[in-house]
């Protein structure tokens, strides 16, 4: 196993490549927030360079600038030369990673085994079903606020919103694509109701759908955290078990994943990683192509639904309405955008429980704009966003529910005997 580009020559060819030119800090949610050049790309960038270089050694300072940034990538999208930011950072903490106290690395660890590890996720849920089972959200709020980083995953306990919708009656007879959907650690762990959504969706749309156990991650979180071995490991194991297997298509559930996935090529080179890249897509992308050659009929929605478009989903799709589109066949529907669409929500994959006081300082002017609105959903395509996002409207016990757009598509879709 080869993972590639991360070599100290490498890496200081592609920061060789950044122009100083500051093009990228409007775009920066890190470098808005704090005005500081060290929470900017091109100031990462330089200390990263300087640690392959042996001129600077990992201070805790340094530590928490790289950790801060959210790898939302609006930067790389503004850069005039299209540098490789992602790869530098990850290599960055590549290096930091052992650098950190033990407390935050035994946090790291604990919260990327509850994701990605199956049997910790099935002990999780358990607690977590007991946690709703005692309704002790006002004490959690209360240790919450003392306590923000040890105690932040109970605030997102009160759940997506669930659409409620009729089985599937197609027969196999209509069936085309054969799909396996791979949802995110995180869906399977707040028992996410996109999967069972996407089956629905897909299945109107004369597709097999198919799920493998979910004991597979991707490795994104451990990509992104400096635990490339890890991260090599799963992305080997994620591949071979969805390619041994005949499917047409591999669809992610979650922004997140897809857009490391697109990634496996350049960071595994082998065979399994290059029939991954040929048959995987975001499940947003796949129904909005099968949308155009079925057409499904949908109950009407009278509703304002606002889109938030997460940075995720900018790196697997060039189609900035893709979700409108998804979702214009819903007579009645109406749209509704955040002003600030192309700045990050601060959910950025463990961040919102790793950086929680910027993830919620980052999010307040988004949840401003959707309280004030009159809108009954909040679509998004990532589950960190979407948990981020209930979380922060739970607290203010807004009514607005938060959703996959899959997830809405399934809820008004009406049979009518045919595809």
């Amino acid at each position: 196993m080869q993972l590639l580009g991360f070599s100290t020559q490498d890496i200081i060819a592609a920061t060789d490549e950044c122009v100083m030119c500051g093009l990228c800090l409007s775009h920066c949610p890190t470098y808005s927030a704090a005005k500081n050049e060290a929470e900017s790309p091109r100031g990462r960038i330089a200390m990263v360079r300087a640690i392959h270089e042996d001129r600077l050694q990992p201070s805790q300072t340094l530590l928490n600038h790289l950790d801060q940034c959210l790898g939302c990538m609006n930067c790389a999208e503004a850069c005039p030369v299209q540098i490789d930011y992602e790869r530098i950072l990850d290599s960055g903490r590549l290096i930091t990673n052992a650098r950190h106290t033990f407390l935050y690395r035994l946090k790291q660890s604990l919260l990327r085994a509850t994701l990605s590890r199956v049997h910790v996720r099935m002990m999780a849920k358990f607690l977590l079903r007991m946690y709703r089972g005692m309704k002790a959200d006002s004490l959690f709020m209360k240790l919450a606020a003392r306590f923000p980083y040890a105690l932040r995953l109970p605030l997102l306990i009160p759940g997506l919103h669930e659409p409620s919708f009729t089985r599937n009656p197609f027969t196999s007879e209509m069936q085309n694509l054969r799909v396996a959907l791979a949802p995110s650690c995180a869906s399977d762990l707040f028992s996410d109701p996109c999967i069972s959504s996407a089956e629905l969706v897909l299945q109107a749309l004369g597709c097999e759908t198919v799920r493998l156990p979910q004991n597979l991650c991707c490795g994104a979180l451990h990509q992104h955290s400096g635990d490339l071995r890890t991260a090599g490991r799963l992305i080997r194991n994620f591949c071979n078990a969805y390619g041994s297997q005949d499917f047409d298509a591999v669809a992610s559930l979650a922004t997140g994943c897809a857009a490391h996935i697109s990634r496996y090529p350049a960071l595994l080179n082998e065979p399994c990683t290059t029939w991954m890249s040929r048959h995987h897509v975001e499940i947003c992308v796949l129904i909005a192509r099968l949308q155009m050659q079925h057409k499904p009929k949908f109950r009407p929605l009278p509703e304002t639904v606002f889109v938030h478009r997460p940075c995720t989903q900018k790196r697997v799709s060039n189609d900035p309405g893709l979700t409108e589109k998804l979702l214009s066949p819903i007579p009645g529907i109406r749209f509704e955008k955040f002003l600030d669409d192309a700045m990050c929500c601060g959910a950025g994959g463990m961040n919102v429980f790793t950086q929680a006081k910027l993830a919620d300082q980052l999010i307040q002017g988004k949840i401003a704009e959707l309280k004030s609105s009159q809108a009954g959903y909040l679509v998004t395509s990532n589950i960190g966003c979407a948990l981020h996002f209930q979380a922060q409207l739970s607290k203010s016990k807004s009514a607005i529910k938060v959703c996959h757009p899959v997830q809405l598509l399934a809820q008004q879709l009406l049979y009518s005997g045919h595809a």
